[in-house]
């Protein structure tokens, strides 16, 4: 019986182990990807701004933007990829972007419009709460006036 326990319990022990070490290396793999992400942003943003040739740097803004939006960025930035997205196509007119290119424009365009009225309607949240605050305060001024007169 009790080589049965110890058994289940050394068993228990391996478990925990097991599950901790496949928990903390997915946190190192997070720390990888923002590093490659990193490395990767900065290699291209050199390619954007200083390679003589102007399709290089078109293609580099490009790319920018499609790594700003990459599911597994860990820094999602959509209104840099809109940035990226629209000098990609002032430096490079000739080329006629493809279908996706287009649906990922207006879709970031849509989704820029949305951020400035989450922004404005955050903005007006906070000025109703302050003024939600001082109606209460006046409220219990009028409350305590009331108590005093009677």
């Amino acid at each position: 019986m009790g080589s049965r326990f110890h058994r289940r319990q050394w068993g228990c022990i391996f478990l925990l182990l097991f599950f901790a070490a496949s928990c903390s290396s997915q946190g190192l793999k997070k720390a990888d990807d923002e590093k490659e992400f990193f490395q990767e942003t900065c290699r291209l943003e050199r390619l954007a701004h200083s390679h003589p040739d102007v399709s290089v740097r078109a293609r580099s803004h490009l790319k920018l933007a499609f790594l700003s939006i990459n599911y597994r960025n860990p820094h999602l930035d959509y209104a840099r990829a809109l940035q990226e997205m629209e000098i990609y196509l002032t430096l490079a007119p000739a080329e006629r972007p493809g279908e996706d290119f287009n649906n990922w424009l207006a879709v970031l365009r849509e989704i820029g419009k949305l951020q400035k009225a989450n922004k404005s309607l955050r903005e007006e949240v906070g000025g109703l709460k302050e003024t939600i605050d001082r109606l209460k305060s006046l409220d219990r001024q009028m409350e305590e006036k009331r108590r005093l007169t009677k």
